[in-house]
């Protein structure tokens, strides 16, 4: 009796463990249903906010990817880089992109990298917009277009690139040089295919852009006529290879050209700078006394631009116009500015020696002095991220002589 009753305790046992390993199992499996289902959830959420808001699948495919590589954290900023040869710093909305020699980092505000895509361009030019990064080399014949985790489009030209330019909804614009021409433009739309094709028979492309929508095309050309310098720029719609507007600026050399939005234009040279809207020209910025130094249009299609004072190397006066072309502000900078950045919200100027932010009122809202030699600076609202070269480090916008190492 004694061993029967033992028997059956051994039994019972069993199958409360067999219940209790199916009830583990049974959670655990709803566990993955309900990712799933979320997961799920998230992707037709995101799929009908992209159709509401014009955005196409692929680009909400895009973003999805991306924040699911962005889930967990990193160990904050300072982001180390001993070990990596990075050459330039861009800002992606809150993410950073670090072009080094090898590949192109994206990393967060967390200071998680949530990507890292070889390349073998020898000295990389890149360009970020729209989620998307340009990649390039002049003088090579291969660029490419990638988003934040993965790359999406490879072009080998058949001629040298001169210079290239990504637009706000995934078009491409590359100058090259041409047979029977002395430079050509085409243009790549959002889905990677030509869209457009224009050769300039005499001048050499030295700037190009695309307007936000993706139809319209400006280039900046120089040319020599009768031993003087002279630069035009062409605006091109997309269905025509006749400009439907045309500048002309004898005795200069135009650097770059870039779209406001669809129809705003800033024409920017060594002793030119003018916001075009349409046909005209809406404003024709005083460069008689302070020469341009530098330009930048961030995302948002807010423009910073760099004057040098009296033509000084250290003394300068910065400039921020919003996407309509009127001025917001203007302040005075002392020091050799290395780089500018703004989102619309704030704007970073990086000297040699400090990084200075103002707000849209030209306020100064953060300063921090440099121990080393900085490279570049982007900002994001409240975060401000310096790129030296033993790190990223992160200042906070809004807060004097405050930094986070």
């Amino acid at each position: 009796m004694g061993v029967k009753k033992e028997k059956q305790k051994k039994s019972k046992a069993k199958k409360a463990n067999k219940k209790g390993g199916l009830a583990v199992s049974l959670k655990t499996a709803n566990k993955i249903k309900l990712i799933s289902v979320i997961l799920v959830i998230l992707i037709l959420v995101s799929i009908a906010a992209a159709q509401i808001s014009g955005i196409t699948v692929s680009m909400a495919t895009e973003g999805f990817r991306t924040m699911l590589a962005k889930i967990g954290s990193g160990n904050g900023f300072p982001y180390p880089l001993s070990g990596i040869s990075a050459s330039e710093l861009l800002g992606a909305g809150s993410d950073l992109v670090l072009i080094d020699d090898s590949g192109v980092r994206v990393i967060d505000s967390t200071a998680k990298e949530i990507s890292n895509i070889e390349h073998s361009f020898d000295h990389p030019i890149a360009e970020s917009s729209g989620g998307r990064i340009l990649l390039y080399d002049i003088g090579a014949k291969q660029f490419r277009i990638q988003s934040k985790t993965r790359t999406l489009f490879e072009k080998q030209t058949d001629y040298i690139i001169l210079t290239a330019s990504l637009g706000r909804d995934g078009s491409c614009a590359v100058a090259t040089r041409a047979d029977g021409a002395e430079s050509m433009l085409t243009v790549y739309d959002k889905n990677h295919k030509e869209a457009f094709r224009w050769a300039c028979a005499k001048e050499h492309i030295v700037s190009c852009d695309v307007s936000d929508n993706g139809k319209k095309y400006a280039v900046a050309v120089l040319g020599v006529d009768n031993g003087s310098v002279y630069s035009k720029v062409y605006v091109f719609e997309k269905n025509s290879t006749e400009p439907y507007a045309s500048f002309e600026y004898k005795d200069s050399a135009l650097t770059q050209v870039k779209f406001f939005d669809d129809d705003r234009l800033l024409i920017f040279g060594n002793n030119v700078c003018e916001i075009i809207d349409g046909k005209t020209v809406a404003n024709k910025i005083d460069v008689s006394v302070n020469t341009p130094s530098r330009l930048f249009v961030s995302e948002n299609n807010t423009a910073v631009l760099v004057l040098s004072k009296y033509s000084s190397t250290t003394q300068k006066i910065v400039k921020v116009y919003s996407k309509s072309g009127q001025e917001m502000f203007s302040a005075e900078v002392t020091g050799i500015v290395k780089s500018v950045s703004t989102d619309g919200k704030y704007t970073a100027v990086l000297t040699d020696s400090q990084v200075c932010i103002y707000n849209m009122k030209g306020e100064m809202t953060g300063k921090a002095e440099l121990t080393s030699d900085p490279i570049g600076v982007a900002v994001y609202g409240k975060h401000t991220y310096v790129f030296e070269s033993e790190g990223i480090f992160e200042y906070s916008s809004d807060q004097i002589n405050v930094l986070k190492r």
